[in-house]
Order: C-alpha cells, then structure tokens, then sequence
C-alpha cells in the first residue's frame, strides 16, 4: 500500500513540475560554471594583458564607460572585479535602464572597452539570468519552493521503491539491456539511486535559500542588513552630486584592507546605495563575503557586514549558496552540480515516456 501511495507521488510530482526543475536544473548547471564559461567564451574581451603598473581608479574605469554609452546613467551598474592580473573588469547594466542587461568587458590598466554585447551575446549570463528571475517576485520564490519541494519528494519517494527488498545492491544497480522498456525503466531507476544525494542536497539547499531569503534580517542593523536602509536619502538633496566613487572604495578597503574587492555595485534601482563586496580571504566559502553599503549622496556609511560576526539568518544563508552551486567544494563541486543539470531531463524524459508507454497499453 505505502509503496503504491509513493509510486502514485513519484509520479505525479514528476509530471507535474518537471519541466520546470529541468528548466532549473539546465539553467543551474551553466550558473555553477558561469565566470569561467565566460572567461572560456569571450577570452579576446575578458582577458587582458597583465602589466605590472597599478589598476587605474573606478572613477577613470566610470568616465570611459560614460563616454562610450553616454545614454545610460551610472547609476544602474554592477561591476565585477577582476581577480587575477589577466582579467578585465565585468560591468552589468541592470533592468529597466536604456539598455538593460548590457554586459561591458574593461581593461583595468587603460579603461579600454575590450567588448560589450546584449545578455544574448554572453550564453552563460543569459542562463544566469532566466535561472534568477524565474524565482522574482512572490509568485516566483513561490513556484521555487513548490518545486523544490516536488524535487525532494520525488527523491525520497523514489529511494524507497527502488530500494533492494528481495535482490542484492548489486543487482539493484544493474540495468538490463533488453527488452527497451525494461533497459529504459532500469537506467531510470539507477541513475535516480546514484543521483539521490545530489539532487536532495541541491533542492534542500535550493528551498533552504527561499525560504530565508523570506525570513525578516534578523539583527540586520548589527550584520549589515537591509533593514537598515528604510531612511536612506531621507534627507538628502537630490540634485546635490555625489561624492568620488574612489573615496567610497578607500573607505570600504580601510574596513577590509586585507581582503580582495569582489564587486561594486555603483547604486541600485530604488534605493540610493553603493555597495562595496569583498571576499573574506579567511572565510570558509566562496560566499564568505564582507560588506560596506554607503549612502550614495553623501558617502556615508550606513552598515558593514562583517562575515565573521554574521548568525542567524545570515549565516544560513551563506552557507546555502555555496552548497546549492557546488562552490563548496571548488571544482570538483561545479561538476556535480553540472551532472545533476543533466540527469533531471534524462529522469523527466525516460519516466514520462515509460509513464505514457504504460498508459498505451
């Protein structure tokens, strides 16, 4: 009887949903390789040669971009820092400006554009795209927890019917090559075996990541969080001009001299902050990260979040991220998450198939 219940959710959680976690699952396996993809694609833009003089000042970096699209304001960008001497800056125009979605690759010793192209022109970023804004909104972070929650049903319910009763584990993890559907129906079973800690840490960590991501920032004046912005630009003359960029960098770098800018996001669509993110050079994880946020207008500091003080829902959450991308454990995790990007469609497409096979019948 149990086992008819759960065949019967194994079931109908797959038909139900499964297009849409392999939508998740395909989109996620680029995001797990997304800045080395990238690198790999767009080599002649991303990739610059490295000199042994110093970076030359955002605010410089800022100007070039300004006279290249003079169009878009700088209020609406995003940029990645380079890591190594070879790496050029990465800019990210944000929705709703003239161009949204506009990447721009710079050289960091001349403020050359190296390249620059629509979302559609950089794969990788297009993946990363459609796999974040199909969890925007509340219907969307909806629609990721239902399935995320389908996807570790269908995990646990399907562990337990292909679970050995009355053969060896070595029989259970051996597929029989004919008849085809008993080859299909036996490559579906034992990759879901082999498959099932995969993918239960991937939607147990996806789910773990939307529901804190609902979850008030508990102690967010202390840790930096985004409770602390409700009165941002309250008082401030809106067509006073903004304080030097570089002097907003010195600050956050005299919080964090030690560690390496990750990015700069120059302000964001409805709030006026900069937000300075360096990598915690003794955090545990590739999402160990320090904050400065500053009041745009005015450079003054308005939080530092500080990885080493973080708890609570903070805390979780940095750790959620880099298990659901397989960052935790560098390359070796990416793969994993890759294989699990591609063994969600081959499940979906082998059980709808035995599924509609049976039903012809």
């Amino acid at each position: 009887m149990i086992k008819k219940i759960l065949f019967q959710i194994h079931l109908w959680c797959g038909l139900m949903i499964g297009l849409f976690l392999v939508f998740q699952s395909v989109t996620g396996s680029f995001v797990a390789y997304r800045h080395a993809g990238n690198h790999w694609l767009h080599a002649e833009e991303m990739l610059v040669e490295p000199r042994d003089q110093a970076m030359i000042p955002m605010s410089a970096i800022l100007e070039s971009f300004r006279e290249k699209f003079p169009t878009i304001p700088l209020n609406v960008l995003s940029v990645v820092y380079p890591q190594n001497p070879n790496e050029a800056y990465f800019i990210r125009v944000w929705d709703n400006a003239p161009a949204p979605n506009m990447y721009v690759s710079m050289n960091p010793y001349t403020g050359e554009i190296t390249g620059w192209g629509s979302k559609y022109q950089y794969p990788f970023e297009l993946m990363f795209r459609l796999h974040e804004q199909i969890s925007m909104g509340t219907p969307g972070i909806n629609a990721v927890h239902m399935g995320s929650l389908f996807m570790l049903l269908m995990a646990l319910s399907g562990l337990y019917l292909w679970w050995p009763r009355r053969e060896t584990l070595t029989q259970a993890l051996t597929v029989k090559r004919r008849p085809l559907k008993r080859f299909l129906f036996g490559l579906h079973r034992v990759s879901g075996a082999y498959a099932f800690v995969l993918l239960f840490i991937v939607a147990l960590s996806g789910k773990m990541i939307f529901g804190l991501l609902t979850l008030p920032d508990i102690g967010s004046d202390a840790s930096g969080g985004f409770g602390a912005f409700a009165l941002v630009g309250a008082d401030v003359d809106p067509n006073a001009e903004p304080v030097s960029i570089d002097g907003l960098i010195r600050v956050a770098v005299e919080k964090f001299p030690n560690d390496p800018i990750r990015d700069l996001s120059y302000i964001r669509q409805n709030r006026a902050i900069a937000v300075v993110t360096f990598l915690d050079t003794g955090g545990p994880n590739a999402r160990a990260l320090n904050r400065v946020f500053f009041e745009r207008p005015t450079g003054r500091v308005i939080a530092v979040r500080d990885w080493d003080t973080l708890s609570g829902v903070a805390l979780a959450e940095d750790w959620a991220f880099p298990v659901h991308s397989g960052e935790i454990l560098g390359n070796i995790g990416r793969f994993l998450v890759l294989l699990s990007g591609l063994v969600m469609p081959f499940l979906f497409v082998t059980g709808a198939w035995l599924w509609w096979k049976k039903r012809s019948v």
